[in-house]
């Protein structure tokens, strides 16, 4: 049986079913599962300790080793922690690494009628991996359109859509930090758990490139992607200019764009971008109105996302299959 037609998964994720992670959040920041909460066992640097007498002295010494680090108030807390997620999650499931020793400790110790989800971790991860990797392809159709035409914002109103931007917290541009993003298997095991649930489906998504920030889309579905039908979204230059000030400027400061600048100097060149940085920061030391900010983003349009975008579009010219404003292209995408 192929991991992603695991009966037991398929119903605990359609479910969105509460997760109780029990490993360490070393382990959890490298790789964490939808609906999962980070409430361990142990944390890192006991988990450290633990692992060095495991390989100098065995399992036995290791268990001993770790239930001393575990006790007193340290391990009530614990208990408590999982207790009370579990009272407001009555439905919550429990995992470690394979479902093995921390689990079983967990659901020992709380008390609460728990078992740990069998293969934990591992099989969990090789349940999303399955959908990127083996499980038929969706249909897809891109949405594509110059930079600031409003893509994400259209997205949202169309069923059966994934945001990929959202699932990597990255706008997907130079400028399209966040803050924080999810690792490369974070981010994976969240479009997988998309594809499960639209399974079948002709999925709409907006067109990529297959990095977004520090993230990757997986070779497999980017490539069926690029492969799909190309729909432009057109928008006006006032309204397009708006809406770029609205989305990056307006809670912004001059300090992320003139950091960020850097990242696209090698290919606009030293002397535009220093150029350009001298008129951010006077647009913002003039104020936060749109005719302060028009000129420097009509520049950075003009001479570095618009070619971009248009050399792109040069090489999708023939998978284009519609183009419009926002109400056309919503009615012919809700069609197909």
């Amino acid at each position: 049986m192929s991991s992603f037609t695991d009966p037991e998964l398929l119903k605990l994720f359609s479910k969105n079913t509460p997760l109780i992670d029990v490993r360490a959040p070393v382990e959890f920041a490298e790789g964490a599962i939808p609906n999962s909460v980070n409430l361990p066992l142990m944390n890192d640097e006991e988990r450290r300790l633990v692992g060095i007498c495991y390989k100098e002295h065995g399992q036995a010494a290791a268990i001993e080793l770790g239930h001393k680090l575990v006790s007193g108030e340290v391990k009530e807390e614990r208990i408590e922690r999982w207790r009370d997620y579990i009272r407001k999650n009555p439905e919550a499931e429990v995992f470690c690494f394979r479902g093995g020793l921390r689990s079983q400790i967990s659901c020992e110790w709380m008390d609460m009628g728990k078992k740990p989800i069998p293969g934990g971790y591992k099989r969990l991860r090789n349940f999303f991996l399955s959908w990127i990797n083996e499980a038929p392809l969706n249909n897809y159709i891109r949405l594509g359109g110059l930079t600031g035409s409003g893509k994400t914002n259209v997205l949202a109103k169309v069923r059966n859509h994934i945001d990929i931007e959202q699932l990597a917290n990255h706008r997907g541009s130079a400028f399209g930090p966040r803050g924080w993003q999810p690792s490369q298997i974070t981010f994976e095991n969240l479009f997988a758990l998309n594809l499960m649930k639209l399974s079948g489906k002709r999925i709409v998504v907006e067109d990529e490139s297959a990095m977004i920030g520090k993230v990757t889309i997986p070779q497999r579905i980017f490539q069926a992607m690029r492969a799909s039908p190309l729909v432009i979204l057109e928008v006006d230059p006032e309204e397009r200019l708006q809406i770029l000030f609205d989305e990056y400027v307006k809670n912004s400061n001059a300090e992320f764009f003139l950091h960020n600048l850097n990242r696209i100097r090698k290919k606009f060149g030293n002397a535009k971008t220093d150029a350009l940085a001298l008129e951010i920061q006077r647009a913002f030391e003039s104020g936060m109105l749109v005719k302060y900010h028009e000129g420097w983003i009509s520049t950075l349009l003009a001479e570095y996302y618009d070619p971009l975008y248009q050399k792109d579009l040069r090489y999708n010219e023939d998978k284009v299959i519609f183009r419009g404003k926002e109400k056309d292209v919503l009615a012919f995408l809700e069609a197909h």
